[in-house]
């Protein structure tokens, strides 16, 4: 079983790339996940040589763009790509380590921003700014050149594609607040995309989302007033159904066209989910088992806590996904997730049994160095 690790760049950067991959190498990994385009964020990094605190420009990417494989919607690349090449120095310092590009697709605030008539809006018309919608044609036109563009001659020998759907109504955004309690049914009727190429897809399959959404307005209406759960299931019910299977085609046609221009010798997988546990990747237009059929392979978050949750977030997952799909698990060595070394091999062993073709560790640049430890004596 292959053992993989997701690092930063800056991390690499700081604290060399040969001094990491020494103790990568020493922790029996055999794999990096590198970021290679990803979001803001405010990071405590426990051994970091400097900057305790990290921010990461928002919405950029860490290579050189081709601009000529680029449509309208464009990468940016980052301040730290213009003065070190992360995929160069792994290529020269670790050249025994396979390197995957871990990339964030549609969550782009930045792009999102220059871009408001692509993102995904809500029932009240509201443009969720951190969400293309891969509805849009110039979204996937988009996510499509950037995979296209990383596995062109960069020695990657996958991409992890985060991200590539919808996205649910919190994802952790800057100063994400409300001071009423969102119960599950509302968080997804606040998330559910209806622009105009949403309402359009809708329209052609036959689905009134002109409709469904002045019924999203008001359930949601009757709850901001009184805190009345929704009347109607928001999963099971047919309508709602029919619209979640339409959104699960819009991200799995996506992943289909990703695939057949990416480079043949570059892997694809697909990290179907942020949300904890799995059972809620439905919100993101992920359907398990049509994605793992139609990438490489799928390579899931197990980030529960406690061995039991874990591994029945991982027994569930390989429920959805089918006996035969490929399937990675990535885990947490660390707090809240794990307690110990003990706990963390209780969890590879339980990724093992539900068939994982791999496990990877997230992440180097947030956990102490004693989590390398865990993982050296892990199975």
């Amino acid at each position: 079983m292959r053992r993989g690790i997701y690092v930063y760049p800056w991390d690499l950067q700081e604290e060399g790339t040969r001094a990491v991959a020494e103790r990568l190498r020493a922790a029996a990994i055999d794999t990096v996940s590198v970021a290679t385009a990803y979001h803001a964020g405010k990071f405590l990094r426990p051994h970091a040589p400097r900057r305790k605190v990290y921010f990461p420009e928002d919405g950029t990417v860490y290579f050189q763009p081709r601009a000529e494989l680029y449509g309208r919607v464009k990468p940016v690349q980052s301040k730290l790509a213009q003065e070190f090449d992360v995929l160069s120095e792994l290529a020269k310092e670790a050249a025994d380590l396979a390197v995957s590009g871990w990339t964030v697709g549609l969550h782009n605030t930045r792009l999102g921003e220059a871009h408001p008539d692509l993102v995904c809006t809500t029932a009240y018309g509201d443009p969720l700014y951190n969400a293309l919608c891969p509805a849009q044609p110039q979204v996937r036109e988009y996510l499509i050149s950037l995979c296209t563009d990383l596995g062109r001659g960069r020695g990657l020998r996958e991409i992890a594609l985060e991200t590539p759907g919808y996205q649910a109504y919190r994802h952790g955004h800057h100063h994400e607040f409300e001071l009423v309690e969102l119960t599950e049914p509302v968080e997804t009727l606040l998330g559910i995309c209806f622009c105009p190429a949403c309402r359009n897809r809708a329209k052609a399959s036959g689905i009134d989302a002109e409709a469904l959404s002045r019924l999203a307005r008001s359930e949601l209406d009757h709850f901001f007033e009184s805190g009345r759960a929704p009347e109607r299931d928001v999963r099971s019910d047919p309508e709602w159904s029919a619209f979640h299977d339409l959104r699960a085609s819009v991200v799995t046609s996506l992943v289909a066209e990703i695939r057949a221009e990416l480079d043949p010798s570059v892997s694809l997988a697909i990290i179907p989910s942020v949300q904890t546990p799995n059972d809620l990747c439905w919100r993101e237009g992920s359907n398990l088992a049509e994605l793992a059929e139609t990438a490489d392979r799928l390579e899931v978050p197990a980030y529960q806590c406690g061995e039991e949750a874990i591994a029945a977030d991982m027994s569930r997952v390989r429920q959805a996904a089918g006996s035969t799909a490929r399937i990675g698990f990535i885990l947490r060595p660390t707090w809240p997730n794990v307690s110990g070394s003990a706990e963390l091999a209780t969890c590879v062993a339980a990724a093992e049994a539900n068939g994982a073709e791999s496990v990877a560790f997230y992440n180097y640049g947030h956990m102490r160095l004693q989590s390398l430890d865990w993982i050296a004596m892990s199975p």
